[in-house]
This record gives C-alpha cells, sequence and structure tokens, in this order.
C-alpha cells in the first residue's frame, strides 16, 4: 500500500526525524554545568513517571505494518525448506 506523500513528504517520517534532532540537540550539550543539567533532567524526569521517558518513543516503537507483510501471506514462512 503506497500513501500519497504531500509537499512535506511523510508525517511519520516527519514526526520521527523531527524528535532525533530533538533528541541530539540535548545530547550536544557538552559543557560540563550543561551536561550535569542535562543529566539531572533526566534522572529527575525518569523518577517523576518512569514512563514518561518510554511515551517519547509512542508512534515509533509500537508502528505496525498498515496490512499484511510479505512473509505472512506466504504459506508455511517460518518452516525450514526440505
Amino acid at each position: 500500500m503506497r500513501v500519497a506523500m504531500g509537499p512535506t513528504g511523510c508525517p511519520r517520517t516527519t514526526a520521527i526525524v523531527r524528535k532525533a534532532a530533538r533528541a541530539a540537540r540535548l545530547m550536544r550539550w557538552t559543557g560540563a554545568p550543561a551536561v550535569l543539567l542535562r543529566d539531572a533532567l533526566i534522572t529527575g524526569v525518569s523518577r517523576i513517571g518512569p514512563t514518561l521517558v518510554l511515551r517519547t518513543f509512542d508512534g515509533i516503537a509500537d508502528w505496525q505494518p498498515p496490512g499484511d507483510t510479505y512473509a505472512a501471506r506466504t504459506k508455511d514462512a517460518h518452516r525450514p525448506p526440505r
């Protein structure tokens, strides 16, 4: 199944790239005070709600293909050849 791409590209890909860029900006902090602040923020958020950090992966890690995969359609797909 093909999805028509608009002027901004594929919406899921755009969302993934934006999330990756946001994480990269945070990880690029290199000064000692900035690194200390970054690590404290991540630790604090993890303690407040352990699943809060994992929610950033919603829409990425929980994705399922829109239809049957090729392997699911083939007969005896997981059986080794004789």
